[in-house]
C-alpha cells in the first residue's frame, strides 16, 4: 500500500551483500551446499520490549545481531552488552537469546523446523540431513524414551510434554526442554 511500515534499507542491504556473497562463492567454484532456514516457532514471549530498547533502530540492529548468534560465546557476549547498555534482562529477551541459540545449534544438524507448544515438541529434520542416524535410539534412551522418531516422508522427532497449567512455569518447561533436545541430538548426531 501507500503507507510503508518497517525498515527497509536495513533488510535490503543485508539480502544484497548475502546475494553477493553466495555469486562470489559461486564464481570462485565454491561449492554451496543447498540452502535452507531452520525456522523454530516456540509458544513462549520471546521479544524486546518496547520499554527495554526506547530507540526502534536500536532495536532493529539488535534483533538483527541476536538473529546472527551461532554459539554460545556470542550468545554471552550479546547478553553481557545488553545488560551494559540497557540495564537487567526481561524475561522475553533472554528467551529470544537462548531460542537464537537453540537456532543456530539446530540448523547445523540440517533441523528444518522445531515447533513447540505446552503440550509437545517437534523437530523436523531436513531430508537430506547429514547425521549419524545409527544412533537415532541413543537419543531416544537418553531422553528416557520420552521422544519418538517417524520418517514417513520426512524425518520428524516429537516429544510429549505435560503443562502443569501455570503459565511461566510451562514456557520454562518447553524451553528448557528444547534446548534439552537439541544438544542430546547434537551429541549423538552429529558428524
Amino acid at each position: 500500500g501507500k503507507m510503508q511500515h518497517g525498515h527497509m534499507e536495513a533488510g535490503g542491504s543485508d539480502l544484497y551483500c548475502k546475494m553477493l556473497n553466495e555469486a562470489v562463492k559461486h564464481l570462485k567454484g565454491i561449492d554451496l551446499k543447498e540452502d535452507f532456514q531452520t525456522t523454530i516457532d516456540l509458544d513462549i514471549n520471546a521479544f524486546i520490549p518496547a520499554e527495554y530498547i526506547l530507540n526502534e533502530f536500536q532495536k532493529l540492529d539488535i534483533y538483527k545481531r541476536i538473529a546472527a548468534i551461532e554459539n554460545e560465546e556470542e550468545c554471552d557476549d550479546m547478553r553481557a552488552e545488553l545488560l551494559d547498555r540497557f540495564g537487567s534482562l526481561p524475561g522475553a529477551v533472554e528467551n529470544l537469546l537462548q531460542i537464537s541459540l537453540i537456532r543456530a545449534r539446530a540448523h547445523r544438524m540440517y533441523v528444518e523446523e522445531i515447533k513447540g507448544k505446552k503440550d509437545g515438541i517437534t523437530v523436523i529434520m531436513n531430508v537430506r540431513a547429514d547425521i549419524r542416524a545409527e544412533n537415532i535410539p541413543l537419543v531416544i534412551e537418553e531422553l528416557g524414551g520420552k521422544i519418538k522418531f517417524t520418517m514417513k516422508n520426512i524425518p520428524t522427532f516429537t516429544y510429549k510434554l505435560y503443562p502443569t497449567g501455570f503459565d511461566k512455569k510451562d514456557e520454562e518447561m518447553l524451553l528448557e526442554t528444547t534446548a534439552k533436545i537439541i544438544a542430546c541430538m547434537e551429541k549423538h548426531l552429529m558428524l
